[in-house]
């Protein structure tokens, strides 16, 4: 892992703790109690077993009216009731705070997916950048636990120096070897190992990626029979290079489980060496050895805990970064300075001059378009795919902006509109209809949430959908299934357009609605439109010419510009116009 990934991992791991800073402070300085109370432990506990040999030896000592011994052994008690309750209410405070950064993270990842814009959606791989956020909940909030679970500990660490350099400098100095060894260790076979886990990481996401959208899209993988090949994929990908980085990593960490074994084995093994002649000398009693193998096992302890740890950082990191990065992506500015008041739209749409291109050095999409339409009426765009069509129908709805002019809405620049009142008063029935696997009327709801029962009942009567609905054992709670699944196309056009008539627009968009149907269907789909086309302003995408015959105006793009424009009957008079070509196309003339 790079310093500059690391730096932005742990930037990330604050922001996402930060709003935790009151409980986060309460825990250190819980910590701190714990830590001073579990420090003494093994220095009491020495004194205690120094205070039985001398009863043993018959050499009783005692402290007021209580024997040495007791006195001790109350201290010691006392310590142990203050360290385990404080480390009980620190555990249940720590798994309030990890718990909470998870959900958040997962929380406020999904919410600012939904803020993100559309252009991030289509350019971005949606399925492994939830997994990120998904990873990262549960990984940043093991690294809150490491850190605190070890605080305190280290703090110790720091008073059983102390104390155990007042029993003995030179054993002291011996268990500060061992440890300070241990680091080196850690630092000369873990440094190393960042790149290597960051790879693993990547190499694993990109895995992840390539495998979920194969599944996502597994009616495809079966049309093509493709189990096979996208089975061998997942194989190579992830039982290949991701199996061989992570089982790397695995080695790794096996080493050091070796090692500090080792290291501890032989720091107590000298200590013990040093402590047989300390003490038959007397430099030391046996309460006080007993005081030091304490400390030993005090100082050894978190280190190696940081050692077997030090993937969870490691990934923790990884992961924060990863999903800071998801997060520094910017959302929709829904409510910009000046927005425009909230009024009912009445549907007056100009393009002046509009230029669009999807960002710096791109290819221009759009190319000085101009035009305008009036209240109520119908407009067609046509032309070849990959004209700009749908490019100038986003622009509508503020999806994007021009790069260069203007759209205006009732005279208001799109840009001075709040996002969520304009999208409120446009409704569009879109060629491809994805619905949510919800109910039959909770989907015909959806956007126009505080409808009655009557009303989507209403609007599913003129959409022609109660003929297939009451056929339905559970009507219109009737769960369609992922996307839609479970119902016909020409089925989920009449939900998407109840759904459109419940919301009551002033401007409607049509992408194509009719395109995929068959004749009998489009009958009574193209009888629905009519009624909800009725008042309202229209913008019909069409690349089958018979749907727009009823227009008002003709909108004919090609390569980003508006080069005819009119209604069928003129543009099919024009000789050799680009209209007439692709009519006589269809019709079978060329």
């Amino acid at each position: 892992m790079e310093k500059q990934n690391i730096k932005i991992g742990l930037l990330a791991i604050w922001k996402f703790a930060r709003p935790f800073k009151k409980q986060l402070t309460i825990l250190m300085v819980l910590g701190i109690i714990s830590a001073v109370a579990n420090g003494f432990v093994p220095f009491i506990t020495g004194r205690f077993f120094d205070a039985l040999i001398n009863v043993s030896q018959q050499k009783t000592t005692v402290f007021g009216s209580l024997p040495l011994w007791g006195l001790f052994l109350a201290i010691w008690a006392i310590i142990q009731l203050v360290a385990n309750n404080v480390d009980w209410v620190m555990d249940r405070l720590r798994r309030k705070i990890d718990t909470r950064i998870h959900f958040n993270i997962q929380t406020e990842g999904f919410i600012h997916f939904f803020k993100l814009p559309l252009s991030f959606h289509k350019n971005t791989h949606i399925s492994g950048d939830l997994q990120k956020l998904s990873n990262a909940g549960w990984r940043v909030s093991n690294i809150v636990q490491v850190i605190a679970d070890f605080a305190p500990q280290f703090l110790s660490i720091l008073i059983g120096i102390t104390l155990a350099a007042s029993i003995n400098f030179l054993l002291a100095e011996i268990l500060l070897i061992g440890v300070l060894c241990y680091l080196l260790l850690l630092i000369r076979i873990l440094w190393p190992v960042a790149k290597i886990d960051w790879a693993a990481h990547r190499a694993w996401n990109e895995g992840w990626d390539d495998s979920a959208a194969a599944v996502l899209q597994i009616e495809s993988v079966k049309q093509a029979a493709a189990e096979e090949y996208e089975s061998k994929k997942v194989n190579r990908a992830l039982l290949g290079k991701t199996f061989s980085l992570w089982y790397k990593l695995q080695i790794i960490w096996s080493n050091v489980s070796f090692f500090q074994r080792l290291i501890v084995f032989a720091t107590q093994l000298t200590v013990f060496i040093f402590s047989v002649q300390f003490v038959a000398n007397g430099v030391i009693t046996v309460g006080e050895l007993v005081a030091l193998n304490g400390y030993a096992l005090m100082f050894f302890g978190p280190f190696v805990m940081l050692g077997f740890s030090w993937q969870t950082i490691q990934n923790g990191i990884s992961s924060a970064a990863q999903a800071d990065e998801i997060f520094r992506q910017p959302i929709e500015n829904y409510t910009p300075v000046g927005a425009a008041p909230l009024a009912p739209l009445k549907g007056e749409v100009k393009f002046e001059k509009v230029c669009f291109s999807y960002g710096t050095n791109q290819p221009q999409v759009l190319d000085t378009l101009s035009f305008s339409v009036q209240p109520g009426q119908i407009i067609a765009f046509v032309g070849e795919s990959g004209v700009g069509k749908s490019t100038a129908i986003s622009l509508i709805s503020g999806y994007n902006f021009p790069t260069e002019g203007q759209v205006l809405i009732d005279g208001v620049n799109t840009r001075k509109f709040n996002l969520t009142n304009l999208r409120q008063q446009i409704a569009v029935v879109p060629q491809e209809v994805a619905l949510f696997n919800d109910t039959i009327k909770a989907n015909i709801r959806y956007g126009s949430f505080g409808a009655s029962d009557e009303k989507v009942f209403m609007a599913a009567q003129e959409a022609h959908i109660e003929e297939f609905v009451n056929t339905l054992p559970d009507k219109y709670e009737t769960t369609v299934g992922e996307r839609g699944i479970k119902l016909s196309v020409g089925q989920k056009q009449r939900v998407s357009i109840a759904r459109a008539i419940l919301r009551e627009p002033a401007i409607l968009i049509l992408d194509e609605p009719t395109s995929a149907l068959d004749a009998k269907t489009e009958k009574i789909v193209t009888e629905a439109l009519e009624k909800l086309m009725a008042g309202r302003t229209t913008f019909i995408i069409a690349h089958r010419l018979s749907t727009v015959r009823k227009a008002n105006t003709i909108l004919v793009f090609d390569k980003g510009k508006i080069v005819e424009q009119g209604t069928h009957q003129e543009l099919i008079a024009k000789a050799g116009g680009v209209y007439r070509h692709l009519y006589e196309y269809q019709i079978g003339l060329h």
